[in-house]
């Protein structure tokens, strides 16, 4: 089957949702997972995050469930999913596939991953400490390989250095900020 105007095409996928809030659509899975068990009242909230994240509790014999506002405008086959992944942790139960596979499917459009970027400039924070460095200044050591291979071409990102040291991530590009930051601020060179 090939959903054209979600841009899922993915064989196989349908299910017999009708549209439903998200409570009902959270209460069928309930209903699916653990059907011996009584359905315990479902409290939904569509929060402000920077990024697509979910988080789910069982407290006092309720169900409450923070998702993303990101995701307040899915199709439901895409919030079954979702309801199936947040169960399935919660109950400490294997998620299908075909779960993490639509949801995966749904977080990877292009129109969704321009959504999320828009939104984690708006929203995100990133902590730049400046580019001067105990040994090395980022600035200069960004304009000396910027005109060495690129010729002066590439506009110069925020750099600062993070606020922890890595021994196994030498630093990392966020591209939501054009931020670079180097792993620690005591860079120091083995030779």
């Amino acid at each position: 089957m090939q959903d054209h105007g979600s841009g899922l095409a993915v064989s196989g996928l349908q299910t017999a949702l009708p549209l439903e809030s998200p409570e009902e659509i959270f209460a069928l899975v309930f209903r699916e997972l653990k059907p011996r068990t009584p359905l315990p009242n479902v409290s939904m909230e569509f929060c402000r995050f920077a990024n697509p994240d979910s988080f789910i509790r069982l407290e006092a014999g309720a169900i409450h469930v923070r998702i993303s506002d990101l995701l307040e405008g899915a199709p439901s086959t895409v919030l079954e999913a979702l309801a199936h992944i947040l169960l399935g942790k919660l109950f400490r139960r294997p998620v299908a596939r075909i779960y993490a596979h639509r949801y995966r499917l749904y977080l990877n459009r292009r129109d969704v991953r321009r959504q999320m970027h828009v939104v984690r400039q708006i929203r995100g924070r990133k902590f730049v400490s400046g580019p001067q460095g105990s040994h090395y200044n980022l600035e200069a050591v960004f304009e000396a390989l910027n005109a060495q291979y690129f010729d002066g071409l590439l506009a110069r990102p925020l750099l600062g250095w993070s606020r922890q040291a890595s021994r196994s991530m030498l630093g990392h590009f966020d591209p939501s900020h054009n931020a670079i930051m180097p792993a620690c601020r005591d860079l120091r060179w083995n030779t």
